[in-house]
């Protein structure tokens, strides 16, 4: 007869799946709300709204405990070999998160003025 063993839990895998499931939340709540922006004084939008937010915070929440829980990989990753260097690809994401940031910094600046 066998006997089944239950895996332990596994903080890593819960923190990827979180991770997964609240930036699926926040992209679907961002394309309610800007989709149905027109209805700005309607119960969903308000609801879309406040899910939105909250689920911002505990995608915050899994980003630190991703990073925190996967701190040595990311190190690895940033460093090409064990000298100092930073791999290409740290500074092609880095640059291209600054572009993006500054695009939509500019965006929203061209928004608010208008």
């Amino acid at each position: 007869m066998k006997t089944l063993r239950k895996k332990p839990f596994s903080a890593r895998k819960f923190v990827s799946v979180g991770l997964f499931f609240t930036l699926t939340s926040l992209v679907v709540t961002g394309i309610l709300i800007q989709t149905f922006e027109v209805f700005e004084n309607e119960f969903p939008v308000h609801f879309c709204t406040a899910v939105h937010v909250l689920t911002g915070f505990v995608f915050t929440v899994f980003s630190v405990l991703h990073i925190i829980i996967n701190w040595r990989s990311l190190k690895m990753y940033i460093k090409k070999e064990k000298k100092a260097n930073i791999s290409s690809e740290s500074i092609v994401a880095l640059f291209v998160t600054i572009i993006i940031v500054l695009i939509v910094c500019l965006f929203a600046n061209s928004i608010l003025n208008n």
